[in-house]
């Protein structure tokens, strides 16, 4: 027998809970992120790669603010365009900074270009989307947990150790012998 009651009730719990803001999962990138410059792309391909990271930041909801502003971390890039056994393979590294201007972790990766020029003509759209997303991924990743969020291991406790002392030289090379 079907519940009218019941189904009224779960309905407008169901209405009710639609719009209302949902809170942050304890999984989301905190801080804010600066882009100092990465170092090695031409002109062309730096400026798409810029485009595809600022999407892929906010497709993650990672806040990403201008170089002049205040950061909670900095990232500064770098990438190489590679030739190995005739296919060229773009090699990218990034270091993030905290405020103290330490390095905090370092991220990369490569991406093997499917087309047949050679050298940063290789670097088309795909394999910058395809950076910008990896790249974008592990950031994510960090930011979730970065070290100075994360909480620090309870100390051990403290107990005694008997350490074994190890046999006489004659004894294991005897034992070693047999």
């Amino acid at each position: 027998m079907f519940n009218h009651r019941f189904a009224s009730g779960l309905v407008a719990t169901i209405l009710l809970g639609i719009g209302q803001p949902l809170a942050p999962f304890a999984g989301s990138p905190a801080g804010t992120v600066a882009f100092e410059r990465i170092d090695g792309l031409p002109e062309g391909q730096f400026r798409k790669l810029v485009q595809n990271l600022s999407a892929e930041a906010d497709t993650r909801h990672i806040a990403v603010v201008s170089r002049e502003g205040s950061a909670q971390y900095r990232v500064k890039g770098y990438a190489a365009a590679q030739i190995r056994a005739k296919q060229t393979v773009i090699v990218w590294v990034w270091d993030v900074y905290d405020g103290s201007k330490q390095r905090v972790t370092r991220l990369g990766g490569e991406e093997a270009a499917s087309s047949r020029q050679h050298g940063w003509g290789a670097a088309d759209d795909q394999v910058l989307h395809r950076i910008a997303h990896e790249g974008i991924d592990q950031l994510a990743t960090f930011l979730v947990a970065p070290p100075d969020r994360v909480p620090a291991p309870a100390p051990a406790p403290s107990r005694s150790i008997d350490v074994a002392s190890a046999p006489p030289a004659d004894t294991v090379s005897l034992a070693l012998a047999r």
